[in-house]
């Protein structure tokens, strides 16, 4: 599915459509109410334990162990595409602050995804209730592009 090595590391994010309001239950965030829409995550893979591949196919995947903030969302929500970038440094919140600052995204749950955040990022998940899904994944690539120019593009009907 992903064109891909199998060790690579990097950042992604992933654009996710709601099709109607959920309440959800988030770990240790609590009860959280999420509008029917588009929603941008970013996230990383840099571990040695979990390469990009293969936490994107873990997101993409059903049966799963909610470890992640994201987690909860991709129970009720539809990844639509995913963007991202190989890279071994850090990019998670450069990406995420470039988004945020591009798309004017709307911060739903503070903290969420970015519970281990150093960077001052209210969250690593916006709300984009401006976007149709074709001009949102170019401002996620736009914004990538304003930091890297190794970015990938997904998308998922």
């Amino acid at each position: 599915m992903f064109a891909l090595p199998p060790s690579i590391s990097g950042t992604y994010t992933l654009v996710v459509e709601l099709e109607a309001q959920i309440d959800l239950q988030v770990g240790a965030l609590g009860a959280c109410t999420f509008s029917k829409g588009l929603y941008t995550y970013t996230g990383s893979a840099l571990g040695r334990s979990q390469s990009l591949k293969t936490r994107l196919m873990r997101h993409l995947g059903n049966a799963k162990t909610m470890r992640w903030h994201v987690d909860y969302l991709l129970q009720k929500g539809r990844i639509r595409s995913i963007i991202l970038c190989e890279s071994e440094r850090r990019l998670e919140c450069l990406v995420n602050q470039a988004l945020g600052s591009r798309t004017k995204g709307v911060v739903v749950v503070k903290r969420f995804g970015a519970s281990d955040c150093r960077m001052g990022c209210p969250a690593h998940l916006y709300y984009q209730p401006k976007y149709r899904l074709r001009m949102l994944v170019d401002e996620v690539i736009a914004a990538y592009s304003s930091l890297t120019g190794n970015v990938h593009s997904f998308e998922f009907k």
